[in-house]
């Protein structure tokens, strides 16, 4: 398992590069479950490649939530 990487001024960490660092793994993800999805579905498994579609797209409301969250507003999706 790695570690991130993480940010820190003066001995406390950046809250803001870690929330940006939570994004860019969440949009990898997303990402890979796109690609799972499309060569799924092109090898015939038309249901896991549909559910891996979904993952994707659930992964994207997730980043949008951890986006608002990062902003300061409560109301999430």
């Amino acid at each position: 398992m790695t570690r991130l990487h993480l940010e820190s001024s003066g001995g406390n960490l950046s809250e803001s590069v870690t929330y940006q660092q939570l994004n860019e793994h969440l949009r990898l993800a997303a990402e890979a479950a796109y690609i799972l999805g499309h060569q799924r579905k092109a090898n015939g498994d038309e249901i896991i490649g549909t559910g891996f579609l979904g993952i994707g797209q659930m992964l994207e409301l997730v980043v949008a939530n951890v986006t608002k969250l990062a902003m300061g507003r409560s109301k999430i999706q």
